[in-house]
């Protein structure tokens, strides 16, 4: 095997390598993303049932912008959510 044959080798397994991991760290993030809009929409639903057991009308809708509000800031988004309604419904 001559030089440049090897070195194009080890270049080629080095991009190989980072192409995995970076799949994998966008495959983590994507994954996290997809868990914090599931159980915030989990939790808005909990939420909405209690509340409207309570007779409150103070309901968060269920739909993509929450899905993706709840995607991005987790649960803290969720009270963002119920905050933003609650200060529209004074």
């Amino acid at each position: 095997m001559n030089p440049v044959t090897g070195g194009a080798a080890i270049v080629f397994m080095c991009i190989v390598i980072l192409c995995i991991v970076a799949l994998r760290r966008k495959a983590e993030f994507l994954l996290n993303f997809l868990l914090r809009s599931i159980t915030g929409m989990i939790a808005i639903f909990l939420i909405n049932q209690f509340l409207s057991s309570q007779n409150l009308s103070v309901m968060v809708g269920i739909n993509p912008w929450t899905a993706l509000t709840s995607g991005i800031l987790g649960f803290p988004g969720v009270a963002l959510l119920y905050g933003i309604h609650l200060f529209h419904f004074l």
